[in-house]
This record gives structure tokens, C-alpha cells and sequence, in this order.
């Protein structure tokens, strides 16, 4: 019992060190070619995971299953476009997320093609710890797509809030910190509606993605 916690726990700082580090690295390098020499001045253009993840926020993953990261700072006055090219730049995480989601459930279905196992099968297959690898990987970063969607600072949800309704936007800095620990709070709290909604949204988005691919693969 004790080592199936500590391989899941293993599992899941795996996925997020690689998950946090390529997406804090398209950031990165979005926001660089649109004019913004910040990330780079700050050492983030850089492929070197260790340079983008908060090692006290890893370390939470080990003690209370719960993380923080290092998140690039971008400078929106260097570019031609301020408003739009934020908005370029805040989607380039979900996006990324997005394309690791996809090349998980790609393996995962290349695996089985290659071993034999039907499409209907793949579900029951979590034991073998490739695929259960796989599935979490892939739900995962979907989850963290949609989670970085959300308009709340500091997430990148709150960047597309700011292009649509500045007015609404500059509210919501003015009580952030309030806005921000009820959030957690229910983020945190098992079975609440931000729990739910995260699942749900990831499960669905999975089973499309997942849907599509197994078509063309059989």
C-alpha cells in the first residue's frame, strides 16, 4: 500500500515537472518572438526544466499533493499589439497542454496497436503502469488546460477577461487576494463545484480526443 502511494505520488511529479516545464517554456518563447526580451533577461528562454519549476512548490507535491510554480513574467508593452498578443501569449499554456494531451493518448494508442489490444480494451488495461501512465498524463495536462482557463489571476483565463472587459478586469485585481483564497479553498475542498467542473470539462475533452484518434487508429 505504502509503495503504490509513493509510486503515485512519483507518477504525478513526473507528469507536472514535464507539464509545467514545457508549458512555462512556450511562454516563454512565444512572448520572446513577439518582441518581449523579458523571459530571456530572466534566464526562462531556456529548455533546462529545472530553471522553470519552484522547488519548495515540487516539493509539495510529495507532502500534501498539492504544487505551486515559477510563472514566466512577460513584459505585453514591448509588443506591436499589446491587448492581442497577450491574449497569443496566455494561450500558448492550454495550447501546449493540448498537443502533450494528444501525443499521450497517441502512445498510449500506438502501444496498443502494437501489442494487439482492442480499442474497447485500452480502459481496462490501467494496471499495466505504461498505459495507466499514459491515461494520467494525458488527463492531466487536459486538466491543467482547462484549469489555467479559468478567469481568476494569476491564471491566464484572466488575460482573456482583461481583452474583453477591462472594466470587469480591473475589478476583479482590486479584490484578488479575497478572490483568490475562496478559490483555492474550494479547489482544495473534495466534491466541490470547481472539483467537479474540472473533472468533468478533462474526462469529456479526453473522451473526444480519445474518440477521435482510436477512429483512425482502427
Amino acid at each position: 500500500m505504502i509503495a503504490s502511494n509513493i509510486l503515485d505520488i512519483v507518477t504525478l511529479a513526473v507528469i507536472l515537472l514535464i507539464a509545467i516545464w514545457l508549458h512555462e517554456y512556450a511562454h516563454a518563447y512565444v512572448s520572446y518572438k513577439l518582441g518581449d526580451p523579458t523571459p530571456k533577461l530572466q534566464w526562462r528562454l531556456t529548455t533546462n526544466p529545472l530553471k522553470h519549476v519552484d522547488p519548495i512548490g515540487f516539493l509539495m507535491i510529495f507532502l500534501i499533493w498539492f504544487w505551486w510554480w515559477k510563472p514566466v513574467q512577460v513584459n505585453p508593452y514591448y509588443y506591436k499589439n499589446p491587448v492581442k498578443w497577450e491574449l497569443l501569449v496566455a494561450l500558448a499554456w492550454p495550447a501546449m497542454n493540448l498537443v502533450l494531451a494528444i501525443a499521450g493518448i497517441f502512445v498510449m494508442l500506438l502501444t496498443t496497436k502494437i501489442t494487439w489490444v482492442w480499442v474497447d480494451n485500452i480502459m481496462s488495461w490501467s494496471y499495466w503502469f505504461w498505459i495507466s501512465f499514459l491515461m494520467q498524463f494525458s488527463m492531466i495536462n487536459i486538466c491543467l488546460a482547462v484549469f489555467n482557463m479559468i478567469p481568476l489571476p494569476p491564471l491566464d483565463g484572466f488575460r482573456i477577461i482583461k481583452v474583453i472587459s477591462l472594466k470587469f478586469a480591473t475589478w476583479v485585481e482590486k479584490y484578488t487576494r479575497y478572490i483568490v483564497i475562496a478559490f483555492l479553498i474550494l479547489v482544495l475542498i473534495g466534491q466541490s463545484p470547481i472539483s467537479t467542473f474540472l473533472s468533468s470539462t478533462s474526462y469529456a475533452i479526453f473522451r473526444i480526443i480519445f474518440t477521435f484518434f482510436a477512429n483512425i487508429f482502427y
